[in-house]
């Protein structure tokens, strides 16, 4: 769960004139890491449970390990509409970052591509920013 809060926050001496109102704009980023342990049996998917909503241009990075390091294990995000963007990888881990290019709500994946079943386990962190203003 990611949880925004913007807070600006002024100190005025009794003995100097009032500060002038100003437009104030910031960017706050928030991250979420999310880990995972799943076997996968041979030619499989895996899936997380919850669904992130992500900006285009935000960053999802997937950290992870898996046995036996020979199998090919696709790790990416489905998106809205089905659809699976993944990074293959096929040593027996991945430290890959994916940007997001469409607005959306994503879910975590996985997908081996080996005869055989595959323990893996890792992180995810989602990386999203938020605008505050105040005027």
């Amino acid at each position: 769960m990611v949880t925004c809060l913007c807070i600006n926050v002024r100190a005025i001496n009794e003995t100097s004139p009032k500060p002038e109102a100003r437009d104030v704009s910031e960017t706050v980023i928030g991250r979420a890491t999310n880990s995972f342990n799943m076997s996968i049996k041979a030619y499989g998917k895996g899936k997380a449970n919850t669904a992130f909503p992500l900006e285009a241009g935000e960053t999802v990075t997937i950290k992870a390990s898996y046995t036996p390091f020979s199998a090919g294990v696709d790790f990416g995000l489905i998106d809205a509409d089905g659809v699976f963007h993944y990074i293959n990888v096929t040593n027996g881990s991945s430290d890959e970052t994916i940007e997001i290019e469409e607005r959306g709500k994503y879910t975590f994946a996985v997908r081996n591509n080996s005869g055989s079943t595959v323990k893996l386990s890792g992180f995810v962190k989602y990386k999203m920013e938020a605008k505050c203003q105040e005027k």
